[in-house]
């Protein structure tokens, strides 16, 4: 039997107390992340915010028996579950972060189970990790629940971006008819015209650009192609079609993607520039949906992707790597001298 599977048995059977024991246990003991059933208990019907709160009970309850029990058995027993290894990282981990280890802890993938047996063995104050914990996990929670939430309701998601797209191109008249199909066409000439002149003005920047620009059209087109989603007027009647881009896949929309990557990236050029392109991105987001080639979803998707990978801009790449290269380099060293030894 798979997780979910699983996960749909114990929301049928027992509900929130399902949630709650498995929350409870996984902070002190079993493997299981609690994420998986609080998005089964979200996505079979149980109340999202309800279920994140008894998740984050029972988590910090079960935490609480955590801390009592490394309190109580001490170093040996931790290291028999846990290992020496994670003692040691844990020791220099609380040494670091004191309290916000467990808010790191409690929010991340980090083995919240551990660090609650070590805030027991290191005697942290109580009070402090329960508040850490509650921290750390309820927005956890509270995120994974409603991402559930949302799953379970794809089909009234899929409605709403039907809806959303049918009112904005339903809604034309002559002039729009107009403006917005030139606006969509501005894309691919106005990202080469920047791009030159990018280049002649700042090389560097220029070739940054460029490599942003090259990262965000795989992801846009990986996806495309995985996700597959026919345009609106291959499955829609009525569709108010003013431009056609044949049977390429919807989802993301390539358009907004390369707009927002571009005005997202000049906000780092500079910043009245990059404020201009961002209004024009707008525009051509807006303009994918008028013009009957694109969902709302596929334009929001495409506007999330081209923000993220606009800011990637101001990441060094190559600094990175060579950091990264000497640190490697540095390790084998290491290792080889430990084994010289």
């Amino acid at each position: 039997m798979d997780l979910y599977a699983i996960a749909e048995q114990i929301v049928i059977n027992y509900g929130y107390l399902g949630v709650f024991i498995i929350s409870f246990t996984e902070a002190f003991i079993q493997p299981i992340p609690p994420d998986v059933f609080i998005i089964g208990a979200s996505f079979f019907g149980l109340n999202p915010i309800i279920s994140a709160i008894v998740a984050t009970i029972g988590s910090t309850l079960g935490g609480l028996f955590g801390y009592f029990l490394g309190d109580k058995l001490g170093h040996s027993v931790f290291v028999k579950l846990f290992g020496g290894k994670n003692l040691h990282k844990g020791e220099e981990f609380f040494n670091k972060y004191g309290v916000f280890g467990v808010i790191i802890a409690g929010i991340s993938p980090l083995p919240y189970k551990v660090i609650a047996w070590l805030s027991g063995i290191f005697e942290m104050h109580k009070l402090l990790f329960t508040i850490g914990t509650i921290i750390g996990r309820l927005p956890r929670f509270l995120a994974v629940a409603y991402f559930g939430d949302i799953l379970g309701n794809v089909n009234k998601l899929n409605e709403f971006n039907i809806w959303l797209f049918c009112l904005i191109n339903s809604h034309y008249n002559s002039i729009l008819d107009i403006i917005m199909p030139i606006i969509s066409k501005t894309v691919y000439p106005l990202i080469a015209i920047t791009i030159l002149i990018i280049l002649i003005k700042n090389r560097k920047f220029g070739i940054k650009l460029i490599s942003i620009l090259f990262l965000a059209v795989i992801i846009l087109f990986s996806l495309k192609y995985l996700i597959n989603e026919p345009r609106p007027y291959l499955v829609l009647e009525n569709v108010h079609l003013l431009c056609y881009e044949g049977n390429e896949p919807s989802f993301p929309s390539g358009h907004t993607t390369l707009a927002f990557t571009l005005a997202t990236s000049l906000l780092y050029y500079s910043r009245k520039i990059g404020l201009l392109f961002l209004i024009w991105a707008i525009f051509v987001a807006y303009s994918r949906v008028y013009v009957g080639v694109h969902y709302p979803f596929d334009v929001l998707a495409g506007i999330i992707i081209g923000i993220v990978c606009g800011y990637l801009i101001k990441i060094d790449i190559l600094k990175l790597i060579n950091k990264y290269r000497k640190y490697i380099k540095s390790y084998i060293i290491k290792r080889k001298i430990k084994k010289e030894k």
